[in-house]
Parts: structure tokens; sequence; C-alpha cells
């Protein structure tokens, strides 16, 4: 298979670069955390564009550090603003009213991060979303603290409202005092699920926005389009999009067929079945390899870094029974899954 099935995974570094900026604003020494991102003082041409989840997380725990504040991630999602997600950031914010934000930030969502996908879908009058993970996304406290307190900061910014969550879902262990994050996020909290989200009032969508610009929006509109044609263009990026909505569908225990995926993938890259089947053939893979890659990946990530019991691994990989798991984890490294779990594969 080619290497292509390992295309870059993680988050932009308009956004990592949050951890070291609120370090810095502290008047502390910020390098050590720009070294666990593996990013240079100021980004060039040749430097990193994506920083994987477990490299930001590692980051977070060096800020906590330098900075001694056990709630770093959300003192430092509190800090987020429309620079932090580059030109989609003030598409987003002059946008005339949330909904259209909304359908925006789902078309667009890869230009930020390649690791996380959000779904959204309407129950009843609430809207739930659903956080789906590709490859090595630690159940960390400081990571997803940062990654929901940021986003609903980010809401807040748009609306120029306090909105709360009616519930949040972290996929982490509760922080020793979860008071702080309690108090950002108001509503409910589950900590240890399966995965992150939240429900919110679909009458959110509604609201108005008070910093709506069209000019500034056709201008960032412009510029962010043609940021996502290159984003489609860039093979490694294209495979990372498609990684994207294949672990979302499999999360959501059905196994992506390229025939059922088609439409989504035409309506977010432009790109028709046969298109992408031709871009993937270019790396030597096919759509098949694609999707058993992303399934490996996920399975032995869950196996080694959750308490998720068997059945559950198996049902969010789409295997009917725990049986065709333990067979596919078998022939991927030669040990039955509690072995793995074991740390023995």
């Amino acid at each position: 298979m080619s290497d292509a099935a390992a295309a870059p995974l993680g988050f932009n570094v308009s956004y990592a670069r949050l951890v070291a900026d609120h370090v810095r604003a502290l008047d502390l020494d910020h390098r050590p955390v720009l070294a666990a991102m593996g990013l240079p003082e100021a980004d060039t041409e040749h430097s990193p564009r994506w920083v994987p989840a477990r490299q930001l997380a590692e980051a977070l725990y060096v800020a906590a550090d330098l900075c001694r504040d056990p709630h770093i991630g959300v003192s430092i999602g509190q800090g987020m603003r429309p620079a932090n997600m580059g030109s989609l950031g003030y598409m987003l914010i002059s946008v005339t009213d949330l909904q259209d934000g909304l359908a925006m930030f789902e078309r667009l969502q890869s230009l930020v991060s390649t690791q996380v996908r959000a779904e959204h879908r309407f129950k009843g009058e609430f809207i739930e979303s659903r956080m789906d993970c590709i490859g090595d996304v630690p159940r960390d406290t400081h990571l997803w603290s940062l990654t929901m307190v940021s986003r609903l900061a980010f809401v807040r910014w748009v609306s120029g409202r306090r909105l709360e969550p009616l519930h949040t879902w972290l996929p982490c262990p509760p922080p020793s005092d979860p008071a702080p994050l309690q108090a950002y996020l108001g509503g409910s909290i589950e900590f240890d699920a399966a995965h992150a989200g939240d429900r919110v009032p679909a009458n959110w969508l509604q609201l108005p926005n008070p910093n709506a610009d069209p000019a500034l929006h056709q201008l960032m509109s412009a510029v962010t389009d043609q940021q996502w044609a290159a984003h489609r263009r860039d093979q490694t990026q294209l495979i990372a999009t498609l990684r994207q909505y294949i672990s979302g569908r499999l999360q959501q225990g059905e196994l992506p067929l390229l025939d059922t995926l088609s439409p989504d993938l035409e309506d977010a890259l432009g790109l028709s079945g046969r298109q992408v089947q031709r871009r993937l053939a270019e790396q030597g893979m096919s759509f098949k390899d694609l999707v058993e890659q992303v399934r490996k990946e996920q399975v032995l990530h869950e196996l080694r870094h959750t308490s998720l019991a068997l059945n559950d691994v198996a049902r969010r990989a789409a295997y009917a029974e725990v049986s065709s798991m333990h067979r596919a984890v078998r022939r991927w490294t030669g040990q039955t899954p509690l072995a793995v779990r074991q740390g023995q594969g």
C-alpha cells in the first residue's frame, strides 16, 4: 500500500499556535511549547502545516507546567479568534447568520483539522454534533477541553452572545476539579463518552451575526475557495479528507462504500466517484485499501489507548461480530485483541 495512506493528520498550525501564543502572552518562554509541536518560531514555506493531535496534547502539558495552570485547555480555548482558523475564520465571522456559517464550516472544516471531523444532525428542536477522530487522537482532558472550549468561544464570538450547550460529551476523564470547565461550557457534561459532541437548541441557527460584513465575507470567501481548491489538488490532503469521511461512517457502525459516499464527496470535493478512484490509483491504492487502513488504525488505537469494551470497539469499526474483528486484529498483528490491549502487539 502507498505511503499516501499515512497522509498528514492533525490540526492546522494557525490553530495549534494558540498554545504558544498563550504562554508568550504571559511573558513566559514559549519555545518548549513550539518544540513539543515541532514548529519553528515563525512559519515558512517549508515548515509543517499540521500538528498531530498527540503532539498538541504534549504541548498542552508543557504549557500547563510553564503556566502552572491545571486548566490550561480551558484557559487557552477561551482565546480562540478568527485568525486561528485562517481565512476560513474571517469568512465564518462575516456570515449573515449561524446557519450559513454552519453549512460553510461543515464543507470546509478540513482546512482547520484533518484529524477530527464534526457532523451536525437535527433531532427535533435540537442539533447534535458528533466529532469523529482519525488516527491517534488521545482521550486526553487538556486536549478535549481545548477543543470544546475553543469551538464554543468561536460561536460566542460570531453570535455576540454567551450561548451555552445543553449537554456536552467529552471522550476523556474528568479533570480533578471540573468547575472551571463546567462554568465556561454551562449545561451538563458527560465525561468518558464514546465520542465528543454537544447538543444545542436548533434556534441558534436563526441568530443574526452582529459582525456580518458582506464585503469582508466576499473577499475571505474568495481566499478560502482558493485554499480549498489547492487542498483538493494536494494528493495527501485529498486522502486525509477521504479518511475523515471513512472514519465518520465507520464510527457510526457503517462500512463505507465509494458508491454511497460519492454524493457527499462530490459535494465537498467536487470529485466524482470515478475521479476519486483515479486519484487513489495514482497513489497505488484503492478505496478499499484506504478503508482497511483507517479501520486498522482506529481499532488498534482504541485497543491500546481506551478502555472501550471489545464489542464497542468492533461496533465502532463496523464489524458485525467481535469474532470478525478478532480475526482482523490477528491478521494485522499476529496477536489477539486482548493481547494488543495488554501491550503485547
